[in-house]
């Protein structure tokens, strides 16, 4: 019921096992305390404090032998010094208090009363500060604690006695002859209350936290008290008068129960004295007061310190037994953890052993896989210790320089007698340059050339690292030498084999009237060698689009150069051939005469516009995509035959005719814009028909579409993209610009034919248009001069109902006309309703209407 506080005290000698315990049971019971501390408030305590010193003093009152107020056993100064133990000097005003409220009734004034009460504070405060200071333990399981209580007791009742028995003198309550006898009993029960009832407190605090006992020792218990007070009565109630049985009795329960029993039975025994004390019986029967009290004080003196004594000399002898035990138990536990840290020990140095057999093993193996990876990726390293001038290469930078591994000792001069003088020079400079700044850095990386014994010229790139040491001497150069003799002729080649491929295909496509066309081509992003992807588009003289797209099966310059023979000779037939089975046999003739290793596809088509339809034929490419205008897309699978170089017979050739549209789109596409590694073609397929669904109607953009969302960041393979749309008019204002060149008159020729089919002029009205706006632009192709190359431009618009066109060039007329010319500008005013020249610097332009007898409205 007590707060938990710092009892102030300490002791030596206790054993490890027996101090942990006590000190385990000591934090069990504070804990316990605090807790129900925590339910009382001080008030509370205070006030609990001094109900039960008020209680027990009226109590013991009915025990007094002068006035009514002296008794020879005042068990509230052991109560007080109990609560001053615990409860600390806070609890002083509810002592002085219970004492006043005690004493008042009993005294001649309030004065005698405070005074008294005074005393009676005092006393038990005076004993628990000389407690306090001498280290005392509430356990009271020392020899020291036994001394100090009863030396405690014995002084600092003093204080109470004398301030009790004078202020009784002084009050008249006695008179002075009776100072003596009243100090005596005074003296006597307060240090009764601190020898017996203050130890019987406190050992009801080991009573509440120890474990319990079994019945055996509960029945000892009961038989020794029952004991203690047969004898203790016998001893005050016969004639015999064996008192002294009491003390082996009391020395006994203090052997079997330390303070437990102990402090109990002394009090019993007190208890049962100062009863008798008080009767005047057996050894107390005879002789004055005074003589009583000394019996008294003597005896139960002798039986608490007897008491306290031997519990506290067995307490210390079962601590150091248990220290003892302890002590054992601990030299157990540490020679058990020695020998499991020396077994521990042992496995580690095991394991180590073991651990360093196997990182040597791995050690040997990583060098040797570091000597197969140097050599297959044909990097050497070495080593210069510059104070020795001693080098040291690996296994590989022997082989790059021509020699057997660790052929001979290496020097510096000896490591660089292979380079090319020129290369030699630059090597040192950088060296010497590197060693003057004298302090830790990476040499920047150095090609240079060396000649191996057997004349073969190899390029190398060497990396190094200047090593210095604390006052910045430089002790070692370290780096690395990798032949890039393959890598420089690859690179070599693939710059060669790329310029030519792009050299053969076309710069831009040309304008056939009538024909809108777009052209992409993406190279590869990974690997060094470029494919044989190619495209080309030809005007044939027939007002025709030829248009081709191929793929050669091998990469490098090997490809590029056979992609170039092939579109070359593609040009040639398609000019003189007219149909594109007759083209494509050739060109597999080609082939198998030039190249017959090779293996190439190859999609030849030729677009008529006039007929709305595309004759193809089809060497082992992909098959082109037609996108409607509107409805799905589908892939043109006619007319395949095997790649060129695949099939010796032309008989398999195959001629196929697609009708194309206006306003319809011809895909002709490259593998590299559809495979992809771990998907079948079928998939790649079906993800461009998905892709053209959503393309923009502009070609450009729906070419830039197709690219972005087929194509990944990494470009495996070349892609080639060819897109062309016949153009439809529907009665809109044809606007054509083409070179200034006799070749496109034809081609001209068939588009305006087409803008006034649609237009519904009549043949006779077709016709004659056509005548005039031929002479029109032969005369600008022929008679402009000043300019190496121009552009004709050709404008038709019908107005309601009437023809208007326009035909501009870039240059100026000539005035002089040939022999046999001149006749044009009176055909065209002859053919059309009217016809304006506007000669400019910068060009001529011929403006010619024709009114249609057809009811057409524009």
């Amino acid at each position: 019921m007590f707060q938990n506080v710092d009892s102030g005290v300490g002791g030596r000698g206790m054993g490890r096992r027996g101090g942990t315990l006590l000190k385990g049971l000591t934090a069990e019971r504070d804990r316990a305390v605090s807790a129900r501390s925590d339910l009382l408030s001080d008030g509370m305590q205070l006030v609990l404090v001094a109900a039960t010193y008020y209680l027990a003093a009226r109590f013991s009152l009915r025990l007094a032998l002068i006035q009514n107020n002296v008794t020879p056993l005042w068990p509230p100064t052991g109560i007080a010094l109990v609560a001053f133990l615990v409860l600390r000097r806070r609890i002083w005003p509810a002592v002085a208090l219970a004492a006043f409220l005690v004493n008042l009734p009993i005294s001649p004034n309030p004065l005698a009363a405070a005074a008294t009460a005074a005393g009676n504070t005092l006393a038990p405060f005076v004993a628990a500060e000389l407690l306090r200071n001498a280290g005392f333990r509430r356990e009271m399981d020392r020899v020291r604690d036994a001394i100090s209580i009863v030396v405690a007791a014995l002084i600092s009742t003093l204080i109470s006695a004398s301030i009790g028995a004078g202020t009784l003198v002084l009050s008249g309550s006695i008179s002075t002859r009776d100072f003596q006898t009243a100090w005596a009993v005074w003296w006597t029960g307060d240090a009764m209350g601190i020898l017996v009832v203050a130890p019987f407190l406190l050992s009801l605090l080991l009573f509440r936290y120890r474990s319990k006992a079994s019945w055996g020792r509960r029945l000892e218990a009961i038989a020794l008290f029952g004991l203690l007070t047969i004898v203790s009565l016998a001893g005050v109630s016969t004639e015999i008068r064996p008192l002294f049985l009491v003390i082996p009795v009391v020395g006994w329960a203090a052997w079997r129960f330390h303070l437990r029993g102990s402090a109990p039975a002394a009090l019993l025994a007190a208890g049962i004295a100062t009863w008798a004390a008080d009767r005047g019986w057996g050894p107390f029967a005879h002789g004055s007061l005074l003589t009583r009290m000394g019996t008294l004080q003597a005896f139960n003196a002798t039986v608490a310190f007897t008491s306290f004594f031997l519990a506290a000399l067995v307490s210390e002898r079962a601590r150091g037994r248990e220290a003892l035990e302890q002590a054992a138990s601990d030299l157990e536990g540490r020679v058990e953890r020695r020998t499991s840290e020396l077994s521990a020990a042992n496995r580690r140095l095991t394991r180590e052993i073991t651990e360093r057999k196997e990182a040597e093993r791995r050690l040997r193996q990583q060098e040797r896989q570091l000597a197969e990876a140097q050599q297959m990726a044909r990097v050497g390293s070495w080593e210069w210790l510059i104070p020795e001038n001693h080098v040291t290469w690996s296994d590989e930078m022997y082989r790059i320089h021509g020699y057997q591994p660790q052929q001979f000792p290496l020097t510096f001069e000896k490591a660089v007698e292979r380079m090319v003088p020129e290369d030699l020079y630059r090597i040192r400079q950088n060296v010497a340059a590197a060693l003057r700044k004298r302090r830790e850095h990476v040499l920047p990386p150095n090609e240079y050339r060396i000649v191996r014994t057997d004349g073969e010229e190899r390029a190398l790139v060497g990396r190094a690292r200047l090593i210095v040491d604390s006052a910045g001497e430089p002790v070692r150069l370290v780096g690395t030498v990798q032949d890039v003799t393959e890598d420089k002729r690859a690179q070599r080649e693939h710059r060669i084999a790329e310029t030519l491929q792009r050299s053969l295909l076309p710069e831009e496509l040309p304008d056939i009237p009538g024909v809108a066309l777009a052209a992409r081509y993406v190279p590869a992003t990974t690997g060094m060698e470029v494919g044989g992807d190619w495209y080309d588009v030809v005007s044939l003289p027939n007002g025709q689009g030829a248009v081709a797209i191929g793929d050669v099966a091998e990469h490098g310059l090997r490809a590029a150069a056979t992609m170039g023979q092939l579109r070359m000779a593609l040009r040639a037939y398609a000019l003189e051939e007219g149909s594109p089975l007759q083209v494509v046999r050739r060109v597999r003739e080609l082939v198998q005469r030039l190249v017959p290793s090779e293996m190439a596809t190859l999609l030849y088509l030729v677009f008529d516009p006039d007929a709305g339809s595309i004759t193809f034929s089809n060497a082992g490419h992909l098959p082109p995509l037609i996108v409607p205008v509107d409805g799905p897309a589908s892939y043109v699978e006619e007319g395949l035959a095997p790649p060129l170089g695949a099939a010796p017979h032309p008989e398999y050739d195959i001629e196929a005719t697609a009708a194309i549209e206006p306003g319809s789109t011809l895909l002709l596409f490259t593998d590299g814009l559809v495979e992809r590694r771990g998907d079948s073609l079928h998939d790649g397929l079906a993800r461009l028909k998905d892709e053209v669904k959503v393309t923009q109607p502009d070609l450009e953009a729906m070419c830039d579409h197709l690219l972005a969302a087929l194509l990944e960041n990494d470009v495996s393979d070349d892609v080639a993209l060819l897109a062309l749309r016949p153009i439809r008019f529907a009665g809109r204002p044809l606007h054509l610009r083409v070179p200034a060149e006799p070749t496109v008159l034809v081609a001209l020729r068939h588009t305006l034919r087409r803008w006034l089919r649609e237009v519904d002029a009549s043949p006779q009205e077709i016709y004659e248009i056509l005548v005039s706006c031929g002479e029109a632009c032969a005369n600008a192709i022929q008679h402009p001069h000043g300019v190496r190359t121009g552009f004709l431009e050709i404008d038709a618009e019908l107005t309601h109902g009437e023809v208007d066109i326009r035909v501009r060039d870039s240059g100026t007329w000539r005035e002089s006309r040939p022999p046999d010319g001149g006749h044009g500008l009176t055909l065209m005013r002859g053919l059309m309703d009217t016809v304006e020249v506007d000669r400019q610097s910068d060009g001529t332009a011929v403006r010619m209407r024709r009114r249609l007898r057809a009811e057409v409205t524009g």
